[in-house]
């Protein structure tokens, strides 16, 4: 379960985010977002110029489902 603060920052994001907005959040490289959206952990679509997006609401079930914060 997410802390209140937590739930604040990742409400304060975008609605729609690209792979390095959220590599960005979670300081590490895109590689490792890639990685977690091949692998289904993180759900994300590509748009019409074939970029990652990734809603706020799934890096919100992210965060929840694999963090202790």
């Amino acid at each position: 379960m997410l802390s209140d603060t937590i739930k604040q920052i990742i409400q304060n994001r975008p609605v729609i985010m690209s792979m390095e907005e959220v590599a960005f959040f979670f300081k590490v490289g895109k590689a490792t977002i890639y990685r977690l959206i091949k692998k289904k952990e993180l759900a994300a679509y590509k748009d019409d110029e074939d970029n990652w997006c990734i809603l706020r609401d799934d890096l919100k079930k992210f965060c929840s489902k694999n963090s202790n914060l």
